[in-house]
């Protein structure tokens, strides 16, 4: 009996700590953001109009696919709030990084 209490006040130990630990880790480090960030957050939008997902900030860059209304995407920084970079979170496109114009996300209500 007491080795089932020893091996289960283990178990919610590590489960209390492995939680701990993935509540509070980054989702995105400053270190693997693309250099041309300025300014880094974590916000969850969606997709208001059909957009092209881009690997660079600006229309010149290729496109890594389109975006169509009510994507999800988890943006990590901007690039004077022009452009924003991220990942897809649903959608066609689910998985992908990249970049997508500001002006085409909207945050996502909370509640």
């Amino acid at each position: 009996m007491r080795i089932a209490r020893r091996i289960a006040a283990v178990a919610v130990s590590g489960a209390v700590i492995l939680g701990g630990a993935v509540l509070t880790a980054p989702t995105a480090s400053a270190a693997s953001l693309p250099r041309e960030c300025n300014l880094i957050l974590t916000q969850t939008k969606d997709v208001s109009d059909a957009v092209h997902l881009r690997s660079g900030p600006g229309t010149g860059y290729t496109s890594l696919g389109i975006l169509y209304n009510g994507a999800g995407f988890t943006e990590y920084c901007t690039k004077d709030y022009k452009w924003s970079y991220g990942k897809v979170t649903s959608g066609a496109n689910k998985g992908k990084k990249g970049w997508v114009k500001y002006a085409h996300l909207n945050p996502v209500e909370k509640g």
